[in-house]
């Protein structure tokens, strides 16, 4: 058959691929990928990916068996054992394995492998029926081409390292570039994805105005759509668009470490954008100090004001547009700094922190949330669907245990008989708007007297928080009595998270307990077999 199978041979090896190839390499896949490709994949490790979740299923649902992931990969390889993949395939599973595009032509596509038996590859090749022409050696190397659907492929073996490039003059850049496998800077056992905004941005934001008329036409013709979500979501779209024109690259990378399973973004911004003169300004003060430990989840958040009020203009403006810009500027100032809280002895029961300019009082406070509702309820009011779901009171000023409160309760209506009640309370102190959502404001009155230990995160990031998975389970499970508890699986999933704001960059980093995690799902499954 005229097929070029090295692509598919490669990407079931980066999917598939394990055991420990001990041979050295002599240069590195990485070392040939374009720094600004339009887009690129590297999987690193793929062995050590497969023996890393090996572990996390030892040691989180032993019932399972030792070796699950890499005995059903052997099976399907149709290999006795790990060790003889390079004997197999000519393959290192424990390298690498790389693919690009330069640009949106399928010439510009290239790929590269760890292969310390080129020959032993392409002998497999020819066994699979693949029909493999001798070309001229390009730098003293063998290089041979194969037919694909999309055009003419060209091979070579060097220094341990397989190479595939759509024209032969490609696949001679390649070997040039081609340096020691000392300069790799991949993560083990990860797979990295590259994307070059600068060039992919444009070209989506081009389609943006197809896809909101086609997404206009879609909610229009639903009659269950909520009234406002158009224009809500044509807002979310016009912040996807800035930040596809204003990006210049973006990295995402999965991690499988040995303990824990670890997502990293990072998006680079053009300097001298609006974004990147943006966020260059965010507050210092950390507000995680002045509220208690969450059961559920403890955050910190931190952004540029101006992005906080733009972004509060544009979906307040969904609503109605008499706001006035003091409001929304103290709204904005309000969301850019904060810290919050969240416990599983009520629903929703919730401690937060907002920085505030110095001086502001409470019953400044209590006029702008007057201000705000005396827009904002009229409008509810005016649409039949907003005003059945939606009632708010605002209680002004009171008095609790000699500190003065600002209340307020927002009732929503979930069926004909029942509705959720939230009681809300505020104050200020020193330059801190602090709020608790309970039906009294108990923790706020310990933290106005200094008698409460404050929360800590092991992130330090502007955006770091931690949440955990069984709290948010027994938080949902407080509006069913009787319901599942995950807390039996004598498990719990801690997800942290850590990020923030540098020059011309926003990061950020997501991780959890992989053991943890699969004991989880595994005691999740089994709950769910057990209903059926």
């Amino acid at each position: 058959m005229k097929r070029c199978l090295l692509p598919v041979l490669l990407t079931s090896l980066v999917l598939m691929a394990c055991g420990g190839g001990d041979a050295a390499e002599e240069a590195s896949p990485l070392s040939v990928v374009p720094e600004r490709a339009m887009i690129s994949v590297v999987v690193s490790d793929p062995a050590g990916m497969v023996r890393n979740i090996d572990g996390y299923i030892k040691d989180g649902a032993p019932a399972l068996g030792e070796n699950l992931l890499e005995n059903l990969i052997c099976e399907q390889l149709a290999v006795p054992c790990l060790d003889s993949m390079t004997s197999r395939y000519g393959f290192d599973p424990s390298g690498q394995v790389v693919f690009w595009m330069e640009s949106a032509m399928p010439q510009s596509m290239g790929m590269a492998a760890s292969a310390p038996d080129f020959q032993l590859f392409i002998s497999l090749l020819e066994e699979m029926g693949a029909e493999l022409t001798d070309e001229e050696p390009i730098l003293g190397e063998a290089v041979y081409s194969v037919d694909a659907e999309d055009g003419v492929k060209y091979l070579a073996g060097v220094r341990g390292v397989a190479l595939m490039a759509a024209s032969s003059e490609k696949l001679e850049t390649l070997i040039s570039n081609l340096m020691p496998a000392a300069s790799d800077d991949a993560v083990p056992a990860s797979v990295t994805m590259k994307f070059n905004l600068s060039m992919i941005g444009p070209m989506a934001a081009a389609q943006m105005p197809m896809a909101r008329m086609m997404m206009m036409q879609s909610m229009a013709a639903d009659t269950a759509m909520p009234v406002f979500m158009p224009a809500f979501m044509d807002v979310y779209l016009d912040g996807i668009e800035s930040f596809l024109t204003q990006a210049d690259m973006m990295e995402l990378t999965l991690v499988i470490e040995p303990e824990n399973f670890v997502i990293r973004k990072r998006a680079t911004i053009i300097p001298g954008s609006f974004l990147a003169e943006t966020f260059a300004s965010v507050s210092e003060t950390d507000m995680i100090q002045y509220i208690t430990q969450g059961d559920v989840a403890t955050a910190r958040f931190r952004m540029p004001s101006e992005i906080a009020y733009l972004a509060t203009k544009a979906f307040t403006e969904v609503f109605t547009s008499e706001i006035s810009d003091e409001n929304l500027r103290f709204w904005g100032t309000m969301v850019s700094n904060g810290a919050v809280s969240v416990y599983n002895d009520d629903f929703v029961h919730m401690t937060a922190a907002y920085e505030i300019a110095e001086g502001t009082t409470l019953e400044e406070i209590a006029a702008v949330y007057a201000d705000y509702f005396g827009v904002f309820i009229p409008y509810m009011e005016q649409n039949a669907e907003m005003a059945n779901f939606f009632s708010i009171q605002d209680n002004g000023i009171v008095q609790v245990d000699g500190v003065d409160f600002y209340s307020m309760s927002m009732s929503i209506q979930t069926d004909t008989t029942s509705a959720m009640t939230f009681d809300y309370w505020l104050t200020v102190r020193d330059g801190v708007l602090l709020l608790e959502t309970a039906p009294d404001p108990d923790n706020l009155l310990s933290i106005v007297a200094g008698d409460y230990i404050p929360a800590e995160l092991d992130g330090t990031g502007d955006m770091a928080g931690e949440m955990s998975l069984a709290g948010y389970i027994d938080l949902i499970m407080t509006m069913s009595p009787g319901g599942m508890d995950i807390s039996e699986t004598g498990s719990d999933v801690i997800f942290k998270w850590d990020g923030g704001y540098g020059e011309n960059e926003i990061y950020g980093e997501m991780s959890m307990d992989g053991s943890d995690a699969v004991a989880t799902g595994f005691a999740f499954y089994g709950l769910i077999s057990a209903m059926q």
